[in-house]
């Protein structure tokens, strides 16, 4: 080169800047520090916040609980989005009804249970440098004194991880409950509810939206109920774990390196990040399947009689069969995936982060840090395990809110079926029903036949003034009915099977819907009637 001396750095403005560095280095370390907690919490926000619905989701296929889209057939990918958190928020308002519940002061003494437990964290990192710079300078009386600080702290330590525990088992508990009566109230309602009650009929016989409430009701709700609860202590508690912990590693090694252990873990977790499959939609799937194995095996006990009967015991052994291959097949593709991110997700979070925090570990070692002091062996050596332990703390709670987001769509998969229950049999009181229909049903005029309402008034005789009899399947048994019996009167109603005469009374009774016309009729209470 020409003119190296160009490029060679100027010794008095280095010396110049380290000490202008030094001398305002309390304010940037504040400032960085400041900076590092808000990206934290922007990052952890942005990484949580609602994301655009998926291209698979349509209109059509949104209200299936079997988990394929209404169109395609595919599975419909359910993910981390704005419909989650709609649905959650919609499912929040029912388990915790108000700030003064059972379920909010639970959540508040779980959340002063986390608080406790970080704190405790930070002291026996501290307390771990201590222990192991009394080994290194053999000092007897103060490694015995700090040998017992630690069992003293012990007894604090397992408390408060019991009580955690017991905390989030009866939250998930009381979220169940909550829910569960929630939906017995709709799905068993009142019969005095008239047209809005019998859900429980109307989702068997009217509509084709949920073909296993009872597992839904038993086994999905019991899920979500125990990933709600996880989810706040598998997120919260980690979020204020990296902030408290790399707060204390940035006063011992300089925020400096906090930069640059930022810079290095979130170009890795976004790698990761992009390599997650969707755990979501495996898990909704999962659920589904599961549910249609056992709607499979309930129809051989509900229709015993029937299949032995007409010996149909190969048939039913054939549908079981392929209910379960089904399964398999899903939960084998699952564990495969599972299996493969769980190789990655463990190099890149223990073994390259571990890394990393060595890296930063050693720089008080190796570099001088403006302002700070050189210290004896024993220092460093309580430095460097209490920097250690902070940062393996610190690496295992980002590694707990890269799980969160795992964990996060396993609960979307829940949470949608959850919903579908809740918005099904809310339809199912309005009238709204979703069910296959026959060829003739596409036709002009029966089209518009369906789509009409009737209108139904109580009355002290029984009344039909032009109700169209129809089946829940489309089918057009009488186009206009128009009769009426008074108070005291008797009626024999005759015909050939399939006629109408069972359906008349299902209309009577408020099974199924009137699409036309007025039906008067005493109330349900009205013996006489």
């Amino acid at each position: 080169m020409l003119f190296p001396s160009r490029y060679k750095p100027d010794p008095v403005l280095v010396a110049r800047f380290a000490s202008t560095y030094a001398k305002h280095r309390p304010i940037i370390q504040r400032g960085i520090i400041t900076g590092f907690i808000f990206y934290v919490l922007g990052t952890t926000y942005r990484g949580l916040s609602a994301r655009p619905s998926a291209p698979l989701r349509s209109k059509k296929g949104k209200g299936k609980a079997d988990g394929k889209d209404g169109d395609t057939g595919k599975p419909v990918r359910v993910v981390v989005d704005a419909v989650f958190y709609e649905r959650l928020s919609k499912i929040l308002r029912i388990v915790i009804p108000s700030l003064r519940s059972k379920e909010a002061m639970l959540l508040f003494m779980h959340s002063s249970l986390l608080i406790f437990r970080t704190a405790i964290s930070l002291y026996v990192a501290a307390l771990d440098g201590k222990i192991v710079a009394s080994l290194v300078r053999a000092q007897t009386l103060p490694f015995l004194f700090n040998i017992l600080r630690w069992l003293l702290v012990a007894i604090p330590a397992t408390w408060t991880n019991s009580w955690l525990s017991f905390v989030q088992n009866k939250l998930a508990l009381a979220y169940r409950t909550r829910l569960t009566n929630e939906v017995l109230g709709q799905y068993l309602g009142d019969a005095e509810e008239g047209p809005n009650g019998k859900v429980y009929y109307k989702l068997s016989n009217l509509d084709d939206r949920i073909k296993n409430p009872d597992q839904m009701i038993t086994h999905d709700i019991q899920r979500f109920s125990n990933h709600l609860a996880a989810i706040y202590s598998n997120l919260a508690k980690p979020v204020l774990d990296v902030i408290l912990y790399n707060y204390q590693l940035a006063q011992n090694v300089g925020a400096e390196g906090l930069v640059l252990l930022t810079v290095l873990v979130q170009l890795s977790a976004a790698l990761l990040r992009t390599l997650t499959p969707a755990f979501g939609t495996y898990t909704a799937l999962s659920a589904s399947l599961s549910g249609s194995l056992r709607h499979t095996h309930s129809r051989v006990a509900e229709f015993a009689e029937e299949i032995a009967f007409f010996g149909g015991e190969e048939t039913e052994k054939m549908l079981v069969e392929r209910e379960y291959a089904g399964l398999v097949m899903h939960e084998n593709k699952v564990l495969q995936r599972r299996w493969w991110h769980g190789c990655v997700e463990e190099g890149i979070i223990k073994w390259m982060w571990g890394s990393f925090g060595l890296v930063i570990c050693a720089i008080p070692v190796f570099f001088k840090i403006p302002g700070a002091h050189n210290f004896d062996l024993g220092s460093r050596t309580e430095g460097f395990v209490t920097n250690r332990r902070l940062l393996l703390s610190a690496s295992d709670a980002f590694g707990r809110v890269m799980y969160s987001y795992k964990d996060l769509a396993e609960l979307a998969g829940y949470t949608s079926r959850v919903s579908m229950l809740l918005d099904t049999m809310e339809d199912a009181r309005k009238g709204k029903f979703e069910k296959a229909l026959v060829s003739s049903a596409s036709t002009e005029e029966h089209a518009k036949i369906l789509k009409g309402r009737g209108e139904i008034i109580e009355s002290e005789e029984i009344r039909f003034e032009g109700v169209p009899i129809i089946t829940p399947n489309g089918d057009i048994l009488v186009k206009c009915l128009s009769f009426y019996v008074k108070r005291g009167e008797h009626l024999l109603i005759v015909g050939p099977n399939g006629c109408g005469k069972s359906s008349l009374f299902r209309i009577l009774g408020g099974l199924w819907p009137v699409y036309g016309g007025i039906v008067r009729k005493p109330p349900r209470n009205d013996a006489a009637g």
